[in-house]
């Protein structure tokens, strides 16, 4: 314990001997909560200033003149209310496309842009033939992701006032038609007929209802079909791609059977060119002496090429068959199959004459003459038929190379193509489909929407169709001097108020728990546990991490560690108060408790000191190095901005093995508000890091002593590093 005291009062006093020495220690405190301090004014308020965010407006729109002879125009009405709007900067450029140039070069962030016919379409909406009312908003995407945010909001804003006077105007004009009713029923005192045209007014909003019920029904009729139309397109457009790859297939096993039929035309060849060599084999052997034995021979040879012939035919009756060739395939085919079948008789007939001769020679003793003679004329006529055989066979086999194989190659190429061709189709076929459901989806939302417009409107007409019917039936059982009282009261009413009603018949009441006044006040612990850690960064680099062994001898490396660990803890902690009580006092952030929020930083300060102090004992600058990149990684994936659950998978995976996040949530407590034990659980938490750090510095560090010495004499060598 003393050395780790006589270490750590030597290195105060180094600290406090030199002026120069003193300053960069001054500027070592300051610079993170620098950068805290720039980080959080810069967040303080970002919302609060969107009045420096440029919309363009534009309205089209044409004036409406309603029955009564008011003339109205919404789209003037919209661009009224956005000149009183002081939270965006509204520009309103002279025409539609000067807007929309200012959005694709920038100047504007968006632009709203009012039809021609809105008014018109607002007003008669259940007429046919009427297109539903829109307003189309042109977004710079690229120029900034906040700010697409913040327009997104102002246009979904605009949309909901605009829905809001669309029922606004609705129901103001179904309330001044029962004022101006009720006006007439003073003017004329006629009860009875009063009450008659109630009862024809009560009909025709019941019937409005039946109709507004009908629409609304034929919208879920239409819901479900285009829902029926979604399955069948998703189940059309994988069918399709299913079909597409069969296609490919089928395009795969023809090129296969290109190679088959290769193989077979040889084979093919082979056994024409085997019967030709045995007949040609024949012809000689005609000439040779042994006759008898040549005749036997010369008939076992006309045998197999019989048999070889008959294999050929059969092989082309099948090629030539009606489901398995097109186009002129068959008639060659045909063609060849007479051919096969006339050489095949050949064939036939020279055996017969072959084996006739054989036996007349065997009787040679007997007849002479007559045998000379007969043998004589068989061995002519098997001369004969041998050369017309042959010549069939040249026939045969040019004819097949020449005509059928050519043709059933362009058949297969062509039928390859094809199959190819149907499979792009298919897969072209199963995209549309797919884009044809993002349209029925479109079209089911529109559906839903236009359902929750006509409601409200029913909603409107049924109220003043009990309205009128209570109203009736006070009337007709009342007395007559109470008649006219009673009407004028029930009927009379403020459109106005009807209408602002009607228009937003449910408020909504925020109730916020934990509030926080400001975005700069949220984003404090984040920014200002980024800060200490970057303190501790900068203590490393500007101060030596190991103590000098010579100066102390009969040191540990354990003494050595804490001796030096608590110069660096010490600057860290006053590096962290600065920060602190700059967020507290300068900018008065929002801060519950004060004293915790400070604590919450000191232990943070410690935590994080020591990990990054032991990093850098063990690893001397590659320890800097992991230093570096832990806090990039916590930057990103420590849930300080964005909520963890928002963030990709790998971040909600290994956030919980950093030490930012507790120290993070530990600060927000002491700002936002305290739950149970939640402050002590986080630092808790926090603190095993403590143990991990120890367990670098202390343990780690032995085994890569050496090497960790090698690696810095051989950077010190370089002079560069």
């Amino acid at each position: 314990m003393k050395m780790i005291r006589k270490i750590y009062l030597n290195d105060l006093k180094n600290l406090l001997r030199s002026f120069f020495v003193l300053v960069i220690i001054g500027g070592v405190c300051i610079l993170p909560a620098l950068y805290a301090w720039l980080n959080i004014y810069s967040n303080w308020d970002p919302y609060g200033n969107t009045q420096n965010i440029t919309l363009a407006a534009v309205s089209e729109d044409t004036d409406y003149v309603t029955k009564d002879g008011v003339k109205s125009n919404v789209g003037n009405q919209i661009l009224s209310s956005l000149k009183e709007n002081k939270k965006i900067h509204w520009v309103f450029p002279t025409g539609k496309d000067a807007a929309i140039k200012g959005v694709r070069s920038g100047k504007y962030y968006g632009a709203l842009v009012v039809p021609k016919d809105f008014t018109y379409s607002m007003y008669n909406v259940f007429i046919e033939d009427v297109s539903r009312p829109s307003i189309t908003f042109y977004q710079n995407q690229k120029k900034n992701p906040v700010a697409n945010k913040i327009t997104d909001t102002v246009a979904e804003t605009v949309l909901t006032n605009v829905n809001n006077q669309f029922i606004e105007v609705m129901t103001q004009t179904v309330f001044k038609d029962a004022n101006s009713f009720a006006n007439d029923l003073k003017a004329q005192g006629g009860v009875d007929s009063i009450i008659e045209k109630m009862e024809d007014m009560n009909q025709s909003l019941k019937d409005y209802e039946t109709m507004i019920d009908r629409v609304i029904q034929s919208n879920q009729t239409l819901n479900n079909a285009l829902k029926s139309a979604d399955r069948d397109v998703e189940e059309k457009a994988a069918q399709a791609d299913q079909e597409s790859s069969n296609l490919k297939d089928s395009a795969g096993s023809i090129n296969s059977t290109e190679v088959t039929l290769n193989q077979y035309n040889a084979e093919v060849n082979a056994t024409l060119n085997d019967i030709k060599t045995r007949l040609n084999r024949m012809s000689q052997t005609l000439s040779s002496s042994d006759l008898p034995d040549d005749m036997d021979k010369l008939a076992k040879d006309t045998r197999t090429a019989y048999n070889d012939t008959s294999k050929i035919i059969t092989d082309l009756t099948a090629l030539g068959a009606p489901d398995s060739a097109s186009g002129d395939i068959p008639e060659i085919v045909n063609t060849l199959i007479d051919q096969a079948k006339s050489l095949q008789n050949t064939i036939l007939n020279i055996d017969q004459i072959a084996n006739i001769n054989a036996d007349l020679t065997k009787e040679m003793d007997k007849v002479v003459d007559n045998a000379g003679s007969e043998t004589e004329k068989a061995l002519t006529s098997v001369t004969d038929g041998l050369d017309k055989a042959i010549k069939a066979i040249n026939t045969i086999q040019g004819q097949y190379n020449d005509s059928l194989v050519p043709l059933i190659n362009q058949s297969l190429d062509s039928t390859s193509q094809a199959l190819l061709q149907a499979s792009n189709l298919m897969s072209s076929m199963s995209d549309t489909l797919a884009g044809m459901g993002n349209v029925f989806g479109a079209l089911e939302m529109t559906a839903s929407a236009s359902d929750n417009s006509l409601t409200n409107t029913k909603d409107v007409l049924d109220a003043l169709s009990e309205r009128l019917t209570t109203t009736i039936d006070k009337v007709t059982n009342a007395k007559e001097d109470e008649k006219v009282k009673i009407l004028m009261d029930t009927l009379t009413g403020d459109p106005d108020r009807y209408a602002a009603y009607f228009s937003s018949p449910v408020n909504i009441t925020s109730n916020a728990v934990y509030p926080v006044e400001n975005y700069g006040s949220s984003v404090t612990p984040f920014y200002t546990a980024l800060a200490i850690w970057v303190g501790a960064l900068i203590l490393t680099a500007v101060m030596k991490a190991r103590p000098d062994k010579k100066k102390y001898p009969g040191s540990t490396s354990a003494q050595r560690f804490f001796g030096r660990f608590l110069t660096f803890l010490t600057l860290a902690e006053l590096q962290t108060l600065v920060t602190v009580l700059g967020n507290l006092y300068l900018f008065k952030i929002q801060c519950l408790h004060p004293f915790y929020y400070w604590l919450a930083c000191a232990i943070a300060a410690f935590t994080f000191t020591i990990l990054i102090y032991s990093l850098v004992v063990a690893f001397h600058d590659v320890g800097k190095a992991i230093a570096v990149v832990l806090v990039v990684i916590q930057i990103a994936g420590s849930s300080g901005t964005y909520p963890i659950e928002v963030l990709p998978e790998f971040f909600r995976k290994v956030y919980i093995f950093f030490p930012f996040p507790y120290a993070i949530n530990a600060m927000r407590e002491t700002i936002g508000g305290m739950y149970g034990h939640d402050y002590a659980f986080y630092l808790m938490q926090l603190s095993v890091f403590i143990l991990v750090a120890l367990g670098i510095g202390l343990l780690v560090q032995k085994p890569l002593h050496e090497l960790s010495h090698f690696m810095e004499k051989r950077m010190h060598d370089t002079e560069m590093m």
